[in-house]
């Protein structure tokens, strides 16, 4: 008489760790290739995006297309490191998650995410003078740019020195005189909209096509600092001031154009 084959029942344990490492799973293709959220950190795109909005941000777009000029895109700050430092303090467990070998703590490293227009395209040649922005010697202008400080910092008296595989210490002026930069193949140059405290290409240089992850496409949750009315608002926070966050609930499923 032939043996009954005897089924054996998946534990329950076995069930929860089958439906975690699947749900991991799906949650990683849908972020590395789909849609991706995160926070406005910084003024630097007001009064487009303000500090607190929540955005989701389309992945799909630049998979088929490239950026074009005047695009809000994001990317990893190329400034940033791409592994924690310092770094033989660390072990990597899995992508972006390390352990710390001294505290054993788990640590989430990864570039932090930043939100820019696109002004300059490959091959343009890009200079400021005083304050106004000019692409192959013609000005350029987009309805949000704004300027909160009304001072105008001279060429001479600026600090910007790039020292990277484009220009190897060089001088280039200030933040409202600066260059002029010819922009790489498959490079961008990027600013924010609040252009007298936005920290961007005049800053840190070119940025390449492959750090681009994608556009911002809807806000669907705002609360955090007003918008700066004034330069010198900005210097408190950047002391240690912090006003009174608001719930923004206009802005909410606000769709970024």
């Amino acid at each position: 008489m032939a043996k009954k084959k005897i089924k054996r029942k998946k534990g329950t344990i076995q069930d929860y760790i089958e439906a975690i490492l699947f749900a991991f799973v799906v949650a990683m293709v849908i972020r590395n290739y789909t849609i991706q959220t995160f926070k406005i950190p910084s003024s630097s795109m007001e009064k487009t995006l303000l500090i607190g909005d929540y955005l989701i941000g389309n992945k799909l777009k630049y998979f088929f297309t490239d950026p074009k000029r005047e695009d809000i895109v994001t990317f990893y700050m190329p400034t940033d490191t791409i592994e924690p430092q310092p770094r033989d303090n660390y072990a990597r467990i899995l992508g972006p998650i390390y352990i710390n070998k001294n505290s054993w703590k788990i640590v989430w490293h990864q570039k932090k995410m930043i939100v820019k227009r696109v002004v300059g395209m490959p091959g343009d040649k890009i200079e400021v003078k005083n304050k106004q922005v000019y692409i192959n010697d013609k000005p350029f202008n987009v309805p949000e740019a704004e300027f909160i400080d009304s001072r105008i910092i001279p060429r001479e008296q600026g600090s910007i020195i790039w020292n990277n595989k484009w220009h190897h210490n060089k001088f280039l002026g200030s933040r409202d005189n600066f260059g002029p930069v010819v922009v790489p193949d498959s490079l961008y140059f990027m600013m924010g909209d609040d252009r007298d405290v936005s920290y961007d290409s005049r800053f840190w240089g070119f940025l390449d096509r492959k750090s681009i992850t994608g556009t911002p496409a809807i806000i669907y949750f705002s609360h955090g600092d007003p918008a700066l009315g004034s330069f010198m608002e900005f210097v408190r926070k950047e002391r240690g001031y912090r006003p009174k966050q608001e719930l923004r609930l206009k802005r909410m499923f606000k769709i970024i154009r």
